[in-house]
Protein backbone atom coordinates (compact mmCIF):
# COMPACT_ATOMS: atom_id res chain seq x y z
CA UNK A 1 0.00 0.00 0.00
CA UNK A 2 2.88 2.36 0.77
CA UNK A 3 4.30 1.75 -2.71
CA UNK A 4 0.94 2.03 -4.50
CA UNK A 5 -0.06 5.46 -3.17
CA UNK A 6 3.08 7.32 -4.40
CA UNK A 7 2.72 5.64 -7.83
CA UNK A 8 -0.92 6.71 -8.15
CA UNK A 9 -0.08 10.22 -6.98
CA UNK A 10 2.79 10.46 -9.46
CA UNK A 11 0.53 9.30 -12.29
CA UNK A 12 -2.17 11.84 -11.37
CA UNK A 13 0.37 14.66 -11.20
CA UNK A 14 1.77 13.65 -14.58
CA UNK A 15 -1.68 13.62 -16.15
CA UNK A 16 -2.46 17.01 -14.59
CA UNK A 17 0.68 18.55 -16.07
CA UNK A 18 -0.05 16.98 -19.47
CA UNK A 19 -3.58 18.38 -19.37
CA UNK A 20 -2.36 21.87 -18.46
CA UNK A 21 0.34 21.82 -21.16
CA UNK A 22 -2.19 20.69 -23.77
CA UNK A 23 -4.62 23.43 -22.76
CA UNK A 24 -1.84 26.00 -22.91
CA UNK A 25 -0.81 24.82 -26.36
CA UNK A 26 -4.40 24.91 -27.62
CA UNK A 27 -4.85 28.40 -26.21
CA UNK A 28 -1.59 29.48 -27.83
CA UNK A 29 -2.68 27.99 -31.16
CA UNK A 30 -6.03 29.78 -30.88
CA UNK A 31 -4.34 33.11 -30.12
CA UNK A 32 -1.98 32.59 -33.05
CA UNK A 33 -4.90 31.79 -35.36
CA UNK A 34 -6.73 34.96 -34.31
CA UNK A 35 -3.61 37.06 -34.86
CA UNK A 36 -3.12 35.52 -38.29
CA UNK A 37 -6.75 36.18 -39.22
CA UNK A 38 -6.38 39.83 -38.26
CA UNK A 39 -3.20 40.24 -40.29
CA UNK A 40 -4.88 38.60 -43.30
CA UNK A 41 -7.76 41.08 -43.12
CA UNK A 42 -5.35 44.02 -42.92
CA UNK A 43 -3.34 42.67 -45.85
CA UNK A 44 -6.50 42.18 -47.95
CA UNK A 45 -7.54 45.77 -47.30
CA UNK A 46 -4.18 47.07 -48.57
CA UNK A 47 -4.00 44.74 -51.59
CA UNK A 48 -7.57 45.38 -52.75
CA UNK A 49 -7.16 49.12 -52.28
CA UNK A 50 -3.93 49.02 -54.29
CA UNK A 51 -5.62 47.02 -57.07
CA UNK A 52 -8.00 49.93 -57.55
CA UNK A 53 -5.20 52.49 -57.91
CA UNK A 54 -2.97 53.45 -60.81
CA UNK A 55 0.55 52.86 -59.47
CA UNK A 56 3.54 53.85 -61.59
CA UNK A 57 6.26 53.35 -58.98
CA UNK A 58 7.96 50.03 -59.70
CA UNK A 59 9.32 49.70 -56.15
CA UNK A 60 5.79 50.04 -54.77
CA UNK A 61 4.57 47.39 -57.19
CA UNK A 62 7.32 44.98 -56.13
CA UNK A 63 6.47 45.45 -52.46
CA UNK A 64 2.75 45.05 -53.13
CA UNK A 65 3.45 41.90 -55.12
CA UNK A 66 5.41 40.45 -52.19
CA UNK A 67 2.56 41.29 -49.82
CA UNK A 68 0.09 39.58 -52.16
CA UNK A 69 2.26 36.46 -52.24
CA UNK A 70 2.54 36.38 -48.44
CA UNK A 71 -1.23 36.93 -48.19
CA UNK A 72 -1.96 33.92 -50.41
CA UNK A 73 0.63 31.78 -48.63
CA UNK A 74 -0.64 32.60 -45.15
CA UNK A 75 -4.26 32.08 -46.17
CA UNK A 76 -3.39 28.70 -47.64
CA UNK A 77 -1.53 27.67 -44.47
CA UNK A 78 -4.43 28.70 -42.24
CA UNK A 79 -7.00 26.81 -44.34
CA UNK A 80 -4.70 23.76 -44.48
CA UNK A 81 -4.56 23.70 -40.67
CA UNK A 82 -8.36 23.87 -40.51
CA UNK A 83 -8.56 21.13 -43.12
CA UNK A 84 -6.33 18.90 -41.01
CA UNK A 85 -8.33 19.62 -37.86
CA UNK A 86 -11.62 18.63 -39.51
CA UNK A 87 -10.18 15.65 -41.40
CA UNK A 88 -7.36 13.95 -39.45
CA UNK A 89 -7.06 11.21 -42.10
CA UNK A 90 -5.53 13.80 -44.46
CA UNK A 91 -3.05 15.18 -41.94
CA UNK A 92 0.03 13.73 -43.65
CA UNK A 93 -1.06 14.94 -47.07
CA UNK A 94 -1.91 18.46 -45.89
CA UNK A 95 1.45 18.73 -44.12
CA UNK A 96 3.28 17.54 -47.25
CA UNK A 97 1.44 19.96 -49.57
CA UNK A 98 1.93 22.90 -47.23
CA UNK A 99 5.64 22.19 -46.75
CA UNK A 100 6.06 21.90 -50.51
CA UNK A 101 4.22 25.17 -51.03
CA UNK A 102 6.20 27.05 -48.39
CA UNK A 103 9.52 25.60 -49.58
CA UNK A 104 9.18 27.53 -52.85
CA UNK A 105 10.50 30.61 -51.07
CA UNK A 106 12.06 29.27 -47.89
CA UNK A 107 13.31 25.92 -46.52
CA UNK A 108 10.56 23.43 -45.76
CA UNK A 109 9.22 23.61 -42.23
CA UNK A 110 9.35 20.44 -40.24
CA UNK A 111 7.33 19.27 -37.29
CA UNK A 112 3.63 19.63 -36.65
CA UNK A 113 1.47 21.59 -39.08
CA UNK A 114 0.47 24.00 -36.33
CA UNK A 115 4.13 25.09 -36.08
CA UNK A 116 3.69 26.87 -39.40
CA UNK A 117 1.19 29.40 -38.03
CA UNK A 118 3.58 31.32 -35.73
CA UNK A 119 6.01 31.65 -38.65
CA UNK A 120 3.21 32.92 -40.87
CA UNK A 121 2.15 35.45 -38.21
CA UNK A 122 5.67 36.82 -37.90
CA UNK A 123 6.05 36.99 -41.69
CA UNK A 124 2.71 38.75 -42.20
CA UNK A 125 3.29 41.24 -39.38
CA UNK A 126 6.74 42.05 -40.78
CA UNK A 127 5.27 42.50 -44.27
CA UNK A 128 2.53 44.78 -42.94
CA UNK A 129 5.09 46.79 -41.01
CA UNK A 130 6.93 47.45 -44.27
CA UNK A 131 3.71 48.70 -45.89
CA UNK A 132 3.22 51.79 -43.72
CA UNK A 133 4.81 54.14 -46.23
CA UNK A 134 2.97 52.40 -49.09
CA UNK A 135 -0.40 53.03 -47.41
CA UNK A 136 0.38 56.74 -47.17
CA UNK A 137 1.58 56.93 -50.78
CA UNK A 138 -1.54 55.15 -52.08
CA UNK A 139 -3.58 58.27 -51.36
CA UNK A 140 -1.60 60.15 -54.01
CA UNK A 141 -2.23 57.49 -56.69
CA UNK A 142 -5.27 58.18 -58.91
CA UNK A 143 -8.17 55.79 -58.55
CA UNK A 144 -9.20 53.60 -61.46
CA UNK A 145 -12.75 53.96 -62.71
CA UNK A 146 -15.47 51.31 -62.71
CA UNK A 147 -14.00 49.16 -59.98
CA UNK A 148 -16.04 46.26 -58.51
CA UNK A 149 -17.46 46.56 -55.05
CA UNK A 150 -16.67 43.19 -53.48
CA UNK A 151 -13.79 40.75 -53.36
CA UNK A 152 -15.34 37.86 -55.25
CA UNK A 153 -16.55 40.12 -58.07
CA UNK A 154 -13.14 41.75 -58.06
CA UNK A 155 -11.45 38.42 -58.74
CA UNK A 156 -14.19 37.23 -61.11
CA UNK A 157 -14.27 40.29 -63.34
CA UNK A 158 -10.70 41.59 -63.09
CA UNK A 159 -7.29 40.25 -63.93
CA UNK A 160 -5.86 38.43 -60.90
CA UNK A 161 -2.31 38.94 -59.71
CA UNK A 162 -0.88 40.70 -62.79
CA UNK A 163 -0.78 44.32 -61.64
CA UNK A 164 3.02 44.49 -61.61
CA UNK A 165 3.29 42.87 -65.06
CA UNK A 166 0.66 45.21 -66.46
CA UNK A 167 2.50 48.30 -65.26
CA UNK A 168 5.76 46.90 -66.64
CA UNK A 169 4.25 46.55 -70.11
CA UNK A 170 2.68 50.02 -69.91
CA UNK A 171 6.03 51.44 -68.85
CA UNK A 172 7.62 49.89 -71.94
CA UNK A 173 4.95 51.41 -74.18
CA UNK A 174 5.14 54.89 -72.68
CA UNK A 175 8.95 55.09 -72.70
CA UNK A 176 10.17 57.39 -75.53
CA UNK A 177 12.30 55.69 -78.15
CA UNK A 178 13.54 56.41 -81.67
CA UNK A 179 13.81 52.72 -82.56
CA UNK A 180 11.20 50.09 -83.31
CA UNK A 181 11.14 48.44 -79.89
CA UNK A 182 9.80 44.90 -79.58
CA UNK A 183 8.70 43.29 -76.28
CA UNK A 184 8.20 39.47 -76.22
CA UNK A 185 5.71 38.15 -73.66
CA UNK A 186 6.46 34.48 -73.06
CA UNK A 187 4.50 31.91 -71.11
CA UNK A 188 2.82 28.50 -71.30
CA UNK A 189 -0.72 28.13 -72.73
CA UNK A 190 -3.61 29.70 -70.81
CA UNK A 191 -1.41 31.57 -68.36
CA UNK A 192 -2.97 34.93 -69.25
CA UNK A 193 -0.74 36.42 -71.97
CA UNK A 194 -3.56 37.65 -74.21
CA UNK A 195 -5.57 38.79 -71.19
CA UNK A 196 -2.64 40.85 -69.96
CA UNK A 197 -2.10 42.47 -73.36
CA UNK A 198 -5.81 43.20 -73.76
CA UNK A 199 -5.95 44.96 -70.38
CA UNK A 200 -2.89 46.97 -71.35
CA UNK A 201 -4.53 48.03 -74.62
CA UNK A 202 -7.65 49.15 -72.74
CA UNK A 203 -5.68 51.39 -70.39
CA UNK A 204 -6.36 55.10 -70.95
CA UNK A 205 -2.65 55.98 -70.91
CA UNK A 206 -1.98 53.56 -73.77
CA UNK A 207 -4.97 54.73 -75.80
CA UNK A 208 -3.87 58.34 -75.46
CA UNK A 209 -0.32 57.42 -76.49
CA UNK A 210 -1.07 55.41 -79.66
CA UNK A 211 -3.33 56.45 -82.50
CA UNK A 212 -3.86 52.91 -83.81
CA UNK A 213 -3.74 49.48 -82.20
CA UNK A 214 -3.26 46.60 -84.67
CA UNK A 215 -3.77 42.95 -83.66
CA UNK A 216 -2.17 40.40 -85.99
CA UNK A 217 -1.51 36.68 -86.02
CA UNK A 218 1.74 35.15 -87.19
CA UNK A 219 0.01 33.78 -90.31
CA UNK A 220 -1.04 37.34 -91.26
CA UNK A 221 2.52 38.67 -91.56
CA UNK A 222 2.58 38.21 -95.33
CA UNK A 223 4.99 40.40 -97.29
CA UNK A 224 5.16 40.33 -101.11
CA UNK A 225 8.31 40.37 -103.23
CA UNK A 226 8.36 44.18 -103.20
CA UNK A 227 8.41 44.32 -99.41
CA UNK A 228 4.80 45.44 -99.03
CA UNK A 229 2.30 44.07 -96.58
CA UNK A 230 -0.62 42.15 -98.03
CA UNK A 231 -3.13 43.83 -95.70
CA UNK A 232 -4.33 47.42 -95.68
CA UNK A 233 -2.32 48.56 -92.66
CA UNK A 234 -1.34 52.15 -92.08
CA UNK A 235 1.66 52.36 -89.77
CA UNK A 236 2.55 55.98 -90.60
CA UNK A 237 0.92 57.12 -87.35
CA UNK A 238 2.17 56.14 -83.90
CA UNK A 239 0.85 52.59 -83.60
CA UNK A 240 0.88 49.66 -81.22
CA UNK A 241 1.24 46.34 -83.04
CA UNK A 242 0.31 43.16 -81.15
CA UNK A 243 1.46 39.97 -82.87
CA UNK A 244 0.24 36.59 -81.66
CA UNK A 245 2.64 33.85 -82.74
CA UNK A 246 0.49 30.74 -82.89
CA UNK A 247 3.29 28.29 -83.71
CA UNK A 248 7.04 27.95 -83.30
CA UNK A 249 8.09 26.67 -86.71
CA UNK A 250 10.68 28.16 -89.02
CA UNK A 251 8.08 29.71 -91.32
CA UNK A 252 6.76 31.88 -88.49
CA UNK A 253 10.25 33.19 -87.75
CA UNK A 254 10.90 33.88 -91.43
CA UNK A 255 7.54 35.68 -91.76
CA UNK A 256 8.44 37.82 -88.78
CA UNK A 257 11.85 38.67 -90.25
CA UNK A 258 10.27 39.86 -93.53
CA UNK A 259 7.54 41.76 -91.68
CA UNK A 260 10.06 43.53 -89.42
CA UNK A 261 12.20 44.51 -92.40
CA UNK A 262 9.16 45.83 -94.29
CA UNK A 263 7.91 48.14 -91.56
CA UNK A 264 11.22 49.13 -89.94
CA UNK A 265 11.85 52.10 -92.24
CA UNK A 266 8.22 53.06 -92.91
CA UNK A 267 6.65 53.31 -89.48
CA UNK A 268 6.36 56.16 -87.03
CA UNK A 269 9.32 56.37 -84.67
CA UNK A 270 7.04 55.99 -81.68
CA UNK A 271 5.55 52.70 -82.85
CA UNK A 272 5.96 49.74 -80.48
CA UNK A 273 5.48 45.99 -81.01
CA UNK A 274 4.37 43.34 -78.52
CA UNK A 275 4.90 39.68 -79.42
CA UNK A 276 2.82 37.00 -77.66
CA UNK A 277 4.61 33.66 -77.79
CA UNK A 278 4.94 30.41 -75.86
CA UNK A 279 8.52 29.24 -76.24
CA UNK A 280 11.97 30.59 -75.54
CA UNK A 281 12.74 30.19 -79.25
CA UNK A 282 11.25 33.64 -79.88
CA UNK A 283 13.51 35.51 -77.46
CA UNK A 284 15.70 36.79 -80.30
CA UNK A 285 12.72 38.53 -81.87
CA UNK A 286 12.67 41.16 -79.10
CA UNK A 287 14.81 44.24 -78.65
CA UNK A 288 14.21 44.49 -74.89
CA UNK A 289 14.29 41.84 -72.14
CA UNK A 290 11.23 39.60 -72.37
CA UNK A 291 8.38 39.47 -69.87
CA UNK A 292 7.81 35.91 -68.61
CA UNK A 293 4.45 34.88 -67.20
CA UNK A 294 4.34 31.87 -64.90
CA UNK A 295 1.37 29.78 -63.75
CA UNK A 296 0.03 30.67 -60.30
CA UNK A 297 1.49 28.94 -57.27
CA UNK A 298 -0.67 26.51 -55.34
CA UNK A 299 -1.49 29.03 -52.61
CA UNK A 300 -2.30 31.76 -55.17
CA UNK A 301 -4.60 29.41 -57.07
CA UNK A 302 -6.30 28.50 -53.79
CA UNK A 303 -6.86 32.18 -52.93
CA UNK A 304 -8.42 32.71 -56.36
CA UNK A 305 -10.55 29.55 -56.34
CA UNK A 306 -11.73 30.13 -52.75
CA UNK A 307 -13.17 33.52 -53.62
CA UNK A 308 -14.90 32.22 -56.76
CA UNK A 309 -16.32 29.11 -55.08
CA UNK A 310 -17.88 30.85 -52.08
CA UNK A 311 -18.88 34.11 -53.74
CA UNK A 312 -20.51 36.40 -51.21
CA UNK A 313 -20.68 33.65 -48.55
CA UNK A 314 -18.19 33.63 -45.68
CA UNK A 315 -15.96 30.50 -45.89
CA UNK A 316 -15.13 30.72 -42.18
CA UNK A 317 -18.76 30.00 -41.33
CA UNK A 318 -18.76 26.77 -43.36
CA UNK A 319 -15.65 24.75 -42.43
CA UNK A 320 -17.18 21.62 -44.00
CA UNK A 321 -17.46 23.32 -47.37
CA UNK A 322 -14.01 24.86 -46.94
CA UNK A 323 -12.49 21.40 -46.54
CA UNK A 324 -14.27 20.09 -49.66
CA UNK A 325 -13.20 23.14 -51.67
CA UNK A 326 -9.58 22.59 -50.64
CA UNK A 327 -9.78 18.96 -51.71
CA UNK A 328 -11.19 20.07 -55.06
CA UNK A 329 -8.41 22.60 -55.52
CA UNK A 330 -5.86 19.82 -55.04
CA UNK A 331 -7.67 16.91 -56.71
CA UNK A 332 -10.35 18.26 -59.02
CA UNK A 333 -8.39 20.58 -61.31
CA UNK A 334 -7.16 17.73 -63.49
CA UNK A 335 -4.82 18.53 -66.37
CA UNK A 336 -6.49 21.80 -67.36
CA UNK A 337 -4.81 25.17 -67.14
CA UNK A 338 -5.02 26.49 -63.54
CA UNK A 339 -7.10 29.64 -64.08
CA UNK A 340 -9.47 27.93 -66.50
CA UNK A 341 -9.87 24.90 -64.23
CA UNK A 342 -10.58 27.11 -61.21
CA UNK A 343 -13.31 28.96 -63.11
CA UNK A 344 -14.89 25.76 -64.46
CA UNK A 345 -15.01 23.99 -61.11
CA UNK A 346 -16.25 27.15 -59.35
CA UNK A 347 -19.00 27.48 -61.97
CA UNK A 348 -20.04 23.89 -61.24
CA UNK A 349 -20.24 24.66 -57.53
CA UNK A 350 -22.32 27.72 -58.39
CA UNK A 351 -24.98 25.48 -59.95
CA UNK A 352 -25.20 23.46 -56.71
CA UNK A 353 -26.61 24.59 -53.40
CA UNK A 354 -24.44 25.44 -50.38
CA UNK A 355 -24.52 21.96 -48.85
CA UNK A 356 -21.73 19.52 -48.18
CA UNK A 357 -23.59 16.73 -49.99
CA UNK A 358 -23.91 18.72 -53.21
CA UNK A 359 -20.30 19.88 -53.14
CA UNK A 360 -19.06 16.31 -52.55
CA UNK A 361 -21.00 15.17 -55.61
CA UNK A 362 -19.42 17.87 -57.75
CA UNK A 363 -16.00 16.97 -56.34
CA UNK A 364 -16.55 13.32 -57.27
CA UNK A 365 -17.42 14.24 -60.87
CA UNK A 366 -14.11 16.04 -61.49
CA UNK A 367 -11.98 13.72 -59.33
CA UNK A 368 -13.15 10.67 -61.31
CA UNK A 369 -12.90 12.32 -64.74
CA UNK A 370 -10.84 10.16 -67.08
CA UNK A 371 -8.45 11.55 -69.67
CA UNK A 372 -8.42 9.58 -72.90
CA UNK A 373 -6.18 9.65 -75.95
CA UNK A 374 -8.50 9.17 -78.91
CA UNK A 375 -8.22 9.97 -82.60
CA UNK A 376 -9.52 13.54 -82.35
CA UNK A 377 -7.95 16.93 -82.86
CA UNK A 378 -7.92 20.11 -80.81
CA UNK A 379 -7.21 23.73 -81.73
CA UNK A 380 -5.18 25.62 -79.13
CA UNK A 381 -7.11 24.05 -76.28
CA UNK A 382 -7.01 20.30 -75.48
CA UNK A 383 -5.82 17.61 -77.84
CA UNK A 384 -7.18 14.94 -75.47
CA UNK A 385 -10.64 13.78 -74.47
CA UNK A 386 -12.24 13.89 -71.04
CA UNK A 387 -14.77 11.29 -69.96
CA UNK A 388 -17.03 12.47 -67.14
CA UNK A 389 -19.84 10.80 -65.25
CA UNK A 390 -22.55 13.31 -64.19
CA UNK A 391 -23.56 13.79 -60.58
CA UNK A 392 -25.22 10.79 -59.00
CA UNK A 393 -29.05 10.71 -58.95
CA UNK A 394 -29.30 13.05 -61.97
CA UNK A 395 -30.90 12.06 -65.29
CA UNK A 396 -27.64 12.69 -67.17
CA UNK A 397 -25.50 10.05 -68.92
CA UNK A 398 -21.70 9.73 -69.25
CA UNK A 399 -20.26 12.50 -71.42
CA UNK A 400 -17.18 12.42 -73.64
CA UNK A 401 -15.78 15.92 -74.27
CA UNK A 402 -13.39 16.40 -77.19
CA UNK A 403 -12.43 18.83 -79.97
CA UNK A 404 -11.89 21.68 -77.52
CA UNK A 405 -11.26 25.10 -79.07
CA UNK A 406 -11.09 28.78 -78.23
CA UNK A 407 -13.33 31.44 -79.69
CA UNK A 408 -12.84 35.18 -79.29
CA UNK A 409 -15.25 37.97 -80.14
CA UNK A 410 -18.31 35.73 -80.42
CA UNK A 411 -21.67 37.20 -79.43
CA UNK A 412 -23.38 35.48 -76.46
CA UNK A 413 -26.35 34.63 -78.66
CA UNK A 414 -24.07 32.53 -80.92
CA UNK A 415 -22.63 30.45 -78.08
CA UNK A 416 -24.03 27.02 -77.12
CA UNK A 417 -26.91 27.24 -74.67
CA UNK A 418 -25.84 24.15 -72.72
CA UNK A 419 -22.78 24.56 -70.47
CA UNK A 420 -20.51 21.77 -69.31
CA UNK A 421 -20.91 22.53 -65.55
CA UNK A 422 -24.71 22.51 -65.89
CA UNK A 423 -24.60 19.29 -67.88
CA UNK A 424 -22.44 17.50 -65.31
CA UNK A 425 -24.42 18.71 -62.30
CA UNK A 426 -27.78 17.87 -63.87
CA UNK A 427 -29.17 21.41 -63.82
CA UNK A 428 -29.37 21.42 -67.64
CA UNK A 429 -30.02 18.61 -70.12
CA UNK A 430 -29.48 18.36 -73.89
CA UNK A 431 -32.37 18.15 -76.28
CA UNK A 432 -34.07 14.78 -76.58
CA UNK A 433 -32.51 12.68 -79.31
CA UNK A 434 -29.21 14.60 -79.51
CA UNK A 435 -26.16 12.45 -78.86
CA UNK A 436 -23.48 14.80 -80.21
CA UNK A 437 -23.59 18.55 -79.65
CA UNK A 438 -21.44 21.51 -78.69
CA UNK A 439 -21.29 22.74 -75.10
CA UNK A 440 -19.91 25.91 -73.56
CA UNK A 441 -17.09 24.85 -71.26
CA UNK A 442 -16.48 28.32 -69.85
CA UNK A 443 -16.86 31.94 -70.94
CA UNK A 444 -14.39 34.48 -69.57
CA UNK A 445 -15.95 37.62 -68.09
CA UNK A 446 -12.87 39.76 -68.61
CA UNK A 447 -11.25 40.96 -71.85
CA UNK A 448 -10.65 39.49 -74.38
CA UNK A 449 -13.80 37.51 -73.44
CA UNK A 450 -12.58 34.12 -74.63
CA UNK A 451 -15.13 31.30 -74.91
CA UNK A 452 -14.04 27.68 -74.55
CA UNK A 453 -16.18 25.29 -76.61
CA UNK A 454 -16.09 21.49 -76.74
CA UNK A 455 -18.07 18.75 -78.42
CA UNK A 456 -20.01 16.38 -76.16
CA UNK A 457 -20.69 12.83 -77.32
CA UNK A 458 -23.05 10.73 -75.18
CA UNK A 459 -23.31 7.75 -77.56
CA UNK A 460 -19.59 6.91 -77.52
CA UNK A 461 -19.24 7.92 -73.88
CA UNK A 462 -21.19 4.95 -72.50
CA UNK A 463 -18.84 2.42 -74.11
CA UNK A 464 -15.75 4.39 -73.09
CA UNK A 465 -17.13 4.69 -69.55
CA UNK A 466 -17.43 0.90 -69.27
CA UNK A 467 -13.88 0.46 -70.59
CA UNK A 468 -12.55 3.06 -68.13
CA UNK A 469 -14.30 1.36 -65.21
CA UNK A 470 -12.77 -2.00 -66.17
CA UNK A 471 -9.29 -0.47 -66.39
CA UNK A 472 -9.74 1.29 -63.05
CA UNK A 473 -10.88 -1.96 -61.41
CA UNK A 474 -7.96 -3.87 -62.95
CA UNK A 475 -5.45 -1.27 -61.70
CA UNK A 476 -6.98 -1.41 -58.22
CA UNK A 477 -6.62 -5.20 -58.14
CA UNK A 478 -2.99 -4.93 -59.23
CA UNK A 479 -2.23 -2.39 -56.50
CA UNK A 480 -3.91 -4.57 -53.87
CA UNK A 481 -1.96 -7.58 -55.11
CA UNK A 482 1.37 -5.73 -54.87
CA UNK A 483 0.48 -4.47 -51.38
CA UNK A 484 -0.34 -8.02 -50.25
CA UNK A 485 3.02 -9.24 -51.58
CA UNK A 486 4.82 -6.38 -49.82
CA UNK A 487 3.08 -7.08 -46.52
CA UNK A 488 3.87 -10.80 -46.74
CA UNK A 489 7.56 -10.04 -47.25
Amino acid sequence: MDILLPAVASDLVGRLFSFLIKKYQERGATDTTIRLQRTLVRARVIVEEAEGRQIDNRAMLLQLNKLRQELCRAGYALDAVRWRATDPSRSRRSRTMMSRSLSQTRPALSGDTFDVLPVMVETMEAALGDMREIVVLLNSCPRLTKQPYSAYLFLERCMFGRQMEKEEVIGFLLKPSQELDVLPIIGPPDVGKRTLVEHVCLDERVRERFTEIHRLRSDELDVDSHGNLSGSFDFTARSLIVIDIIDANTDAKESWRRFHSAIHDHTHRGTKIIIICRTEAHLRLGTVPPLRLHPPRREELWYFFRALAFGAADPNERPDLLRIAMEMCDDGMGDLAPFRAANIVAASLGTADLSACSWRRVHKVYAEATMLQLDVTGDDFDAVCYLCQPVKDTPGTPCLFYNGRKLTGVAPSELPKVTMPELLTGSSLPLVGETRFDVLVWHSRIPPYVSYIATCDTSTAHHQHVVALKKRLLNKRRRDHHEDIGNSN
